[in-house]
């Protein structure tokens, strides 16, 4: 089958969607498939085997830059000639469009709750493009079927745009198990060692990429809660973002590193990790973090607490915000069992999602 994919990077090294492209291409060039890859830019070694069409997306074009490359994405994809167009990306037309990215109007509302500044917001060019794009999407015809990683997601594009709950598939992230499991608190000890994080302290981990967005100034209002009950606990923050006022409110027991390739020996080395989200689809740290026993706090606007078995597995927030109630819930889930916490909730695999997804493809060009 000749495959046509959209995305508008195709670099693994870029992490979250953009490793998700990469791995699901070559999971299908792996069985035998033609994956013609249509993308603004592209690493060689990630797209070997397969063919690359470039579409550019001029920074001259300021706002107006993602619906250029939407409609030339779409017709370059149609252009190959392939049996079926999946889109990973906010481009059109084709047969499939995954939701990774969530829904922008969504990302305004939980950016600005207070319905006047959101208003004043979509005023903004690049806020209004990035709308109107979005409405495209989902105008009849665009697409034959539509998938999204988690239940909220789904409905939101249900009661956002009126599409029928029967285009939409819902098809969890998957989870490299080879990397992501119980192995991985292996190296516990070592990890914490090389950071000065002593072998018998209780570890709470933030990692993202995005830290405004993640909620680390959350999480860390909700450790200095923590710490201020009790001298056995640590903080990591892991990944790539402003962390300075996370810095300085958090001056001992607390190291802030870069964004790390071997992240699941932190989610090993680590007791609770915390996400309060602002807003997330379904964040793959949360089904990661699972996969390797550390048990998960993280906010109702993540997608991925469709993974939470509430109080085995993880915590779910009623306000992201309210750091006592971060506190409480890291604190229950210090003594968590990590093969209870693995066993919880079953994890998709990545050899599962591809499957998923190409049956969804198979369908849509029936």
């Amino acid at each position: 089958m000749h495959i046509a994919i959209v995305r508008t990077e195709f670099i693994a090294a870029r992490g979250g969607a953009e490793a998700y492209a990469v791995r699901l291409a070559r999971a299908w060039l792996g069985q035998g498939h033609r994956i013609s890859i249509v993308c603004r830019k592209h690493d060689a070694d990630d797209a070997r085997g397969m063919d690359v069409v470039r579409v550019s997306r001029p920074k001259v074009l300021g706002p107006f830059k993602h619906n250029w490359f939407a409609k030339r994405a779409g017709r370059a994809a149609a252009e190959t000639g392939a049996d079926a167009v999946l889109c990973l990306a906010r481009a059109y037309p084709g047969d499939v469009l995954r939701l990774g990215d969530g829904l922008h109007k969504a990302w305004l509302e939980a950016r600005y709750p207070d319905a006047a500044r959101r208003k004043r917001a979509t005023l903004n060019p690049r806020q209004s493009e990035l709308l109107k794009l979005e409405r495209e999407l989902f105008k009849p015809g665009r697409f034959k079927a539509y998938v999204a990683n988690s239940a909220m997601i789904k409905d939101a594009v249900v009661s956002m745009y009126g599409v029928d709950a029967a285009a939409i598939h819902v098809v969890p992230n998957g989870v490299d198990t080879s990397t992501f499991s119980l192995n991985a608190r292996e190296r516990r000890t070592a990890t914490r060692a090389a950071h000065g994080i002593p072998a018998e302290a209780k570890l709470v981990l933030f990692s993202g990429m995005d830290f405004r967005r993640k909620g680390l100034m959350e999480a860390a209002r909700g450790f200095e809660r923590l710490a201020g009950r009790r001298d056995d606990v640590w903080f990591a923050c892991v990944g790539r973002g402003d962390n300075r006022a996370a810095q300085e409110l958090l001056r001992q027991r607390a190291v802030f590193l870069p964004e790390s390739r071997d992240i699941s020996a932190w989610y090993g080395a680590a007791d609770v990790f915390v996400l309060p989200t602002m807003h997330d689809p379904s964040a793959n740290a949360v089904t990661e973090s699972l996969a390797c026993g550390t048990p998960v706090v993280t906010s109702l606007e993540n997608g991925a607490r469709q993974h939470i078995v509430e109080g085995v597995n993880g915590i779910v927030l009623k306000r992201r915000d309210d750091a006592a109630e971060i506190a409480d819930a890291l604190e229950r889930l210090l003594e968590t069992d990590p093969a209870r916490v693995a066993a919880a909730a079953p994890l998709t695999s990545t050899a599962d999602n591809a499957a998923a997804i190409l049956s969804i493809l198979k369908q849509a060009r029936a």
